[in-house]
């Protein structure tokens, strides 16, 4: 057809609008199939990432307590627990700025009283706390209760003759005697004195704040027990069976008889170093929910079970065992 201007005029053809429904429906199933596809990958990489996140918390944690640990009764050539043993030298704590154990042994030996090694638990009421130096009175934080707290007293793993720090403690120790000094005292300069060997308190226990679980270390530093920064955070609960060597002590041999949990460890057996080794199990928690999952499960920690309380954190047991080596033995701490 030719128009007034002798212009062709065609026809012109546009889409329909069930055409452009049908579009835009299969836009939208494009979209959807992608966003579907987006949303599950970044889950995946989300699960992924948490599930490292715990491996790697689990694994710092029982190297943390593992090194301390697998020297415990460490004092190179003389016996700790000998209090005879002992020139404390003036060195001594408050009571109220130490860590006193159910006898009231603190960071040194005081009226007969030493544990190089101690643990317990957590109760209920923290009015029952048998070592009240983890309660810090803090409204922020809250101790875990029903998980172990574990007290180490020891000789660090290799000596040294410089770069002495004055809020630590250390032993000039031979067969007959343990010394202490503090810091950069002179006699430390003296060549009579040598080798010195740090002397370590710590303790470790979980707490927790702004519902995350952690855990924490006391250290013995000049005149009182510290509180360290957080460890590790996500760990939920620590447990702790000890291995026990025969009752009676001529019949002992040096091998394991019996696991038993911390409460179960009487006294006698902390006192007369019946306890020979220990098997560590932690529960680690995500430190965030996971989207449409509920967590009810019951977890297996030695004697203790942990039931979830049908939350959305991931958990998992880590555990490892451990006997201690009871001997001369030089390992960098």
């Amino acid at each position: 057809m030719i128009n007034f201007y002798g212009q062709f005029r065609t026809k012109q053809h546009g889409f329909s609008i069930v055409e452009w429904m049908i579009a835009i429906m299969l836009a939208l199933f494009l979209t959807a199939g992608l966003l579907s596809v987006f949303i599950s990958s970044q889950r995946a990489t989300s699960e992924a990432l948490g599930g490292g996140e715990r491996q790697e918390n689990a694994s710092f944690a029982l190297q943390l307590l593992t090194r301390d640990l697998k020297q415990a009764y460490f004092f190179s050539q003389a016996t700790g627990e000998n209090k005879s043993l002992w020139n404390l030298n003036g060195a001594s704590v408050t009571a109220s700025l130490d860590c006193l154990d159910d006898i009231s042994s603190g960071s040194f030996p005081a009226s007969g009283k030493y544990r190089a090694l101690w643990a317990s638990t957590i109760p209920a009421s923290i009015g029952s706390l048998e070592m009240d130096c983890l309660d810090d009175s803090d409204s922020d934080t809250s101790l875990i209760t029903d998980s172990d707290y574990i007290s180490i007293k020891r000789a660090m793993g290799l000596p040294q003759s410089d770069d002495y720090i004055a809020k630590r403690y250390y032993l000039d120790i031979d067969t007959t005697s343990l010394t202490v000094y503090q810091g950069d005292a002179s006699a430390l300069t003296n060549s009579v004195v040598s080798p010195v060997w740090r002397y370590i308190h710590h303790v470790y226990y979980l707490d927790s704040e702004d519902d995350i679980p952690r855990l924490r270390r006391l250290s013995l530093e000049k005149g009182k027990m510290v509180r360290e920064e957080v460890l590790v955070e996500g760990i939920e609960s620590m447990q702790f069976m000890f291995a026990l060597d025969e009752l009676i002590a001529s019949d002992r041999d040096g091998a394991v008889h019996s696991f038993v949990s911390a409460s179960q460890v009487t006294p006698s057996d902390w006192d007369t170093g019946r306890v020979i080794g220990m098997k560590i199990s932690l529960l680690v928690r995500s430190l965030e929910t996971s989207p449409n999952y509920t967590n009810s499960s019951t977890y297996q920690l030695g004697d203790f079970s942990f039931t979830a309380p049908g939350d959305g954190y991931k958990r998992e047991i880590a555990s490892t065992v451990l006997i201690f080596q009871n001997s001369v033995v030089s390992v960098d701490d």
